[in-house]
């Protein structure tokens, strides 16, 4: 078909011959069957690429590839391993930390705490594999930094004897004698010495950090238990008897703050020729006596009963009437000599007054239990604390099972506490929270509010009004906070 083309006015079409058309096509022709295969080649590839990735050949190589780009070393990667603190997160901008082993009671989500710069946690480590990684370490309250271990020769764990940080900013260790250490500066000095063969089994501070007390027997629990008392840099002997006629006493607080003169009272315990965390019975001694003076009974020791804890300025004291052995967990998920302890089957509080010293108007915070039956029925506290206004108290309570490994499964209680004497008035236990940490314990107040406790190798701060919690430090191995210093109010 021919087909007419107007020319334009005025200019004529110039003349085309016609192959030019014709080669026109064949080389489009060629052009677009090779386009096409072109796009097969593509489609071939990407969709034995895709086939690849879904193989578990394809799936092991990315696996590699992302290990290999996340796990390259870096600072933080090499203070883990020296520090001990846990391997990062892929995210190496954020610090990582375990969940908290806590529930409320309603199942709400734990909200985080968030805690001020300027106070340091103060606490100690055991490693009953390794006991010269036994040290006492500081840390920021807010866990920034990493911990500082503190300065502190001839230091020896005693899970009887913890050490006491002053008002004035030393901590006052056992170990080989007595000794005070800055926990800034790192001066040491030794305050008293201890003989060969003796061990130190008990030790308290007055809360003005004037005054201090102790006990010392021979290691092997023969001849003599020596009680010292007296000013910080000038105590004495005040009372000695014999190991062999027990009760064998240790000190367990003091009463009032002791005078120039060194009147005053301390407050022993029985610690049956143990050199463990054992306290049974409680007797009251006067100083203002000749140091030949016995002691006055306050609490018997038979049935098995004992002192927890003597609030420094109410002088309310929480004491069982009820201890027992608890299981020992098999799976070494508690020290060797914590689970060795009795425990409280029971809580009661009272005044502690007169002359003689007595407890006056008691109250059943906790029943005793008898003739359960399986030892799983049974309850169990751990590391009561008072507040440091005294109108709170807080306590772990606990429960074992039956078999092996003998998981304790906990719970975190607060009761209410005011007046004094005849006038002391006790609230219900509240449940502020449950716990799956398999060892969980108290340790000390930051406020009113905020405390410390140990979970699981690491300690964490938790505010009994929100419920908010915070990781202090990854300790892995077990720890106790011995105090926290610079501390205040948020």
């Amino acid at each position: 078909m021919t087909q007419n083309v107007i020319d334009p006015p005025g200019k004529p079409l110039p003349h085309i011959s016609q192959p030019l058309p014709q080669q026109h096509t064949r080389l489009s022709i060629v052009g677009a069957i090779s386009l096409l295969v072109l796009i097969c080649l593509l489609l071939t590839l990407f969709t034995g690429l895709l086939i690849y990735s879904l193989s578990p050949a394809g799936q092991r190589a990315a696996s590699i590839a992302a290990t290999a780009t996340h796990t390259a070393p870096t600072p933080t990667d090499q203070l883990s391993s020296t520090t001990s603190v846990p391997t990062p997160t892929p995210n190496l901008s954020l610090t990582p930390t375990p969940v908290p082993p806590i529930f409320s009671p309603n199942n709400a989500p734990v909200a985080p705490l968030q805690l001020p710069g300027g106070h340091y946690v103060i606490y100690e480590q055991q490693d009953q594999h390794n006991p010269q990684q036994n040290n006492l370490y500081m840390i920021s309250l807010d866990g920034s930094g990493s911990p500082r271990m503190l300065t502190t020769p001839g230091y020896t764990y005693n899970e009887a004897v913890r050490p006491i940080l002053t008002p004035a900013g030393q901590l006052l260790y056992s170990g080989n004698g007595l000794w005070l250490t800055d926990i800034f500066s790192g001066t040491a000095t030794q305050i008293a010495t201890l003989a060969p063969n003796f061990v130190i089994t008990s030790m308290d501070l007055s809360t003005d950090g004037k005054w201090i007390a102790w006990t010392t027997e021979q290691a092997d629990g023969q001849g003599l238990i020596d009680v010292y008392a007296g000013p910080l840099g000038n105590p004495e002997r005040v009372y000695e008897q014999s190991a062999e006629n027990c009760p064998c006493f240790r000190v367990f607080s003091m009463v009032d703050t002791l005078d120039k003169h060194g009147n005053g009272t301390l407050l022993l315990t029985d610690d049956r020729g143990s050199h463990e965390a054992v306290q049974n019975g409680l007797w009251a001694l006067d100083l203002s006596t000749p140091p030949a003076t016995t002691p006055v009974q306050i609490l018997d020791e038979d049935p098995q009963q004992g002192p927890l804890l003597l609030s420094p300025y109410s002088n309310m004291l929480l004491y069982s009437t009820n201890e027992g052995e608890v299981p020992f967990p098999t799976d070494n998920s508690v020290p060797q000599d914590i689970a060795a302890l009795t425990y409280a089957n029971s809580l009661s509080v009272g005044t502690l007054g007169g002359h003689p010293l007595a407890v006056s108007g008691p109250r059943v915070i906790l029943p005793e239990q008898h003739n359960l039956r399986t030892i799983a029925n049974y309850h169990w506290v751990t590391t009561p604390l008072f507040s440091p206004d005294e109108h709170s108290l807080v306590y772990v309570e606990f429960s074992s099972d039956e078999q092996a490994p003998y998981n304790r499964h906990s719970a975190l209680y607060v009761v209410q506490i005011s007046g004094s004497g005849s006038h002391l008035h006790v609230g219900t236990s509240k449940l502020l929270a449950t716990s799956t940490a398999q060892l969980f314990e108290l340790g000390g107040w930051f406020n009113n509010h905020v405390l410390t406790f140990y979970g699981d190798r690491t300690l964490y701060a938790l505010d009994i009004q929100t419920g908010a919690v915070a990781t202090i430090v990854q300790a892995n191995t077990y720890a106790r906070v011995v105090a926290i210093a610079g501390a205040g109010r948020i």
